[in-house]
């Protein structure tokens, strides 16, 4: 009779072999691709869960709506060209980048001299991306002969769909073959309208194999996953800045809405059937009411399908921003045999014998909720989208063989115990199998970076008379809006302390221009604190303002910390500086005060005023320091003037000569009351007339406090 230690035996080895049977079934599985559908599936619900994120604002969509239809007395089947050349012409004029044609002019006008005209306006603008069809039932259709010779370039709008029809991604080239043997690369719809915009040339570098180099080695360049591009959508086509193209013809629209802009005219009309089912259109749901009276239209033409032309704008905006999204099967396919595996050693615990149905059950759950919140945490912070469909179904395959072994085993035991007299056989314990520690490196390392401390404008008064739920309320809403400003820029939160945010730039990953997104976000910070007052009623938030600090310098970076806690930050001299620069917010009177170090690698986009020469509190050496008042194209006549003046009256100021300096000042302040600088060099003038400066001063103010 065989023995309860042998039982045990057999289970276990019994436990080691589906494991395995069951790992390499799966991976062959997924090797085959029989995962690719609910992989697709679970892919589409991350970015669903994401939910609607605004765009860069670089992209603007021009529809050709029904309204357009209506008023420009649209043709059946065909837009006047005329009327095309004439929004291209607007446009042009509005000072738009580049402007995308979505529709495919191939044939002939019924107006040869309407071919002329447009010819003429694609040449003129030049900087119009037309739209060609790489495959169809006619083989490739290119636009007209004098449309090509007169446009910036050209790229194919054909979409492909998977098996589920859904439109997910994009291919970047279609391989045409050459008369001399060669082929001929040409480039997607989207991908050109990229490149035309970025002024990147039309070079390539393949060295890598998931990753290609676009653009000349000495000139700008972009690199781009390959082979083809995942669209990261973030939206409908409301979340792009959309005018009529009626408007557009007509003229009836501001310039700057489209100045430095892509633009994307492109049809919306239903008739057109330019729609596709997208991962974040799929899950769209629709009133009752709604579905019933137009159930037909609905599922016929529309259904819960995305504009053709938005879903170009996401590839372009996917493109401009770099928010591409990485598939662990093509970048770490060795990472998912070693999942797999590990979801196998984790099902080996369903067929212990000493683990209840009930527990089992929870383990299963329990397990499930993990991979699918982690796989979403990682698409969300990292864009990494996990093929987490083989390790569901290798943890459910485990749990049900490890149900039926146990139920086996367990009636082979029972038979035993009969056969025995009921002699008791203890289960034997298991141990744990694996245990394992994780190392971190302590070492920093010395990196320049621009340093931007944020802190708000007597909170603490204000905290007090809202008390602590609304304290809270508000500075949730401040935060989430602030800490979007600094990762929309590239910047990396170092930390939050109390109603203080302090960021760095150029860090973890090298960027030249971290003085400049640095810039930037300080700007958006201070816009999008006039955003919150003006969207948002919550009790106190009329009165948040907020000081910014700038400094660009060498400071050390790094993991750093204890074996028990780490914190990923910068420290050193240059960092205090920021927060001391940040504080002088509230003696001069200024919303942005940045160093100089900061101010000489801005370009003329900013516009600055030089404030002071200072001498902080912990430092020996002079600093100069600098305002920021915005960026140029936002600044009026008027501004720059004062700029000017307050130039004059500091230069006189440092030379001694209080009263040309005073009446430059004034007159600062006849027209800007609120402007603090003037207001805090006349206080200085006055001090200066009872006590004057010392020999040694040079126009220096020295902060002996923080």
């Amino acid at each position: 009779m065989i023995s309860a230690k042998r039982l045990d035996k057999l289970q276990r080895l019994a436990a080691i072999a589906l494991t395995l049977l069951f790992s390499a079934c799966v991976y062959l599985s997924y090797y085959l691709g029989l995962f690719v559908t609910p992989d697709n599936f679970v892919s589409d619900l991350h970015i669903k869960w994401r939910g609607f994120k605004p765009s860069s604002e670089k992209i603007v969509l021009v529809l050709m709506d029904e309204k357009s239809a209506g008023e420009l007395n649209r043709r059946k089947g065909s837009w006047s060209r005329r009327q095309l050349a004439q929004a291209l012409g607007n446009l042009c004029r509005a000072k738009a980048e580049i402007v995308g044609v979505d529709l495919v002019l191939a044939a002939p006008d019924i107006d040869p001299q309407a071919d002329q005209v447009l010819a003429q306006a694609i040449e003129t603008c030049n900087n119009v991306v037309l739209a060609r069809v790489a495959s169809s039932r006619d083989g490739e259709i290119t636009p007209l002969r004098s449309f090509q010779t007169a446009m910036l370039g050209d790229g194919f709008i054909d979409l492909p769909l998977d098996n589920d029809q859904v439109l997910r991604r994009i291919r970047f080239f279609n391989a045409k073959p050459m008369a001399d043997g060669s082929l001929q690369l040409l480039p997607a719809f989207a991908l050109e309208l990229a490149r035309a915009f970025l002024n990147i040339d039309f070079t390539f570098d393949f060295t890598k194999t998931d990753s290609f180099l676009m653009g000349a080695p000495d000139g700008p360049s972009i690199r781009l996953p390959h082979p083809e591009l995942q669209i990261n959508f973030h939206g409908d086509h409301t979340a792009f800045t959309h005018i009529s193209y009626a408007d557009i013809v007509n003229n009836r629209f501001a310039p700057e809405t489209v100045q430095g802009k892509l633009v994307i005219i492109g049809s919306s009309l239903a008739v057109r059937k330019d729609f596709f089912t997208t991962p974040f259109s799929r899950f769209q749901t629709m009133s009752a009411s709604v579905r019933n009276k137009f159930d037909k239209v609905i599922r016929t033409v529309l259904g819960p399908k995305e504009l053709g032309v938005a879903c170009h704008a996401f590839a372009v905006e996917t493109i401009l921003t770099g928010a591409f999204i990485k598939n662990s099967a093509r970048h770490a396919p060795g990472l998912m045999i070693l999942a797999i595996f590990l979801g196998g050693l984790v099902g080996i615990f369903f067929y212990h014998p000493r683990i209840k149905p009930v527990l089992e059950l929870l383990l299963l759950a329990g397990s499930i909720v993990i991979i699918v919140s982690g796989s979403y945490l990682v698409f969300l912070n990292k864009r990494w989208q996990i093929d987490i469909a083989p390790l569901l179904a290798i943890l459910m395959l485990q749990f049900v063989a490890g149900m039926v072994l146990q139920k086996t085993f367990n009636k082979k035991r029972e038979a035993l115990v009969t056969d025995i007299f009921g002699r008791y056989v203890s289960p034997e314990i298991v141990r744990e199998l694996l245990k394992g520690d994780i190392g971190t490196s302590l070492e920093g390392r010395n990196q320049e970076v621009t340093i931007l401390f944020s802190d708000l404008r007597n909170f603490t008064s204000l905290s007090e008379n809202l008390g602590a739920k609304e304290t809270g309320r508000l500075l949730n809403l401040y935060f989430e809006a602030m800490i979007a400003v600094v990762f929309r820029c590239h910047g990396t939160l170092d930390k939050l302390i109390g109603d203080a945010l302090m960021a760095f730039f150029g860090a973890p990953v090298p960027d030249s221009d971290h003085p400049i997104k640095a810039a930037e976000t300080a700007l958006n910070m201070i816009q999008a604190i006039y955003t919150l007052k003006r969207k948002h009623k919550l009790p106190g938030i009329e009165g948040l303002e907020a000081g910014i600090g700038l400094n660009t310098g060498p400071a050390i970076l790094g993991n750093l910390g204890s074996s028990a806690f780490m914190d990923y930050t910068v420290i050193g001299d240059n960092v205090n500086l920021a927060s001391r620069l940040e504080g002088l917010n509230k003696v001069y009177g200024t919303h942005i005060i940045i160093s100089k170090a900061t101010a000489d690698a801005l370009d003329d986009r900013f516009v600055l005023r030089e404030l002071d020469f200072v001498r902080v509190k912990g430092r020996q050496h002079t600093v100069t320091i600098f305002e920021l008042i915005g960026f140029k194209k936002d600044i009026n006549e008027e501004c720059l003037a004062r700029v000017l003046n307050f130039k004059t009256g500091l230069a006189a100021y440092r030379n001694y000569r209080w009263e040309a300096a005073r009446r430059c000042f004034e007159a600062i302040l006849e027209q800007t009351p609120t402007d603090g600088p003037s207001r805090f060099f006349l206080n200085k003038i006055d001090h200066y007339g009872q006590t004057p400066p010392p020999e040694d001063w040079r126009g220096i103010t020295v902060f002996d406090q923080k």
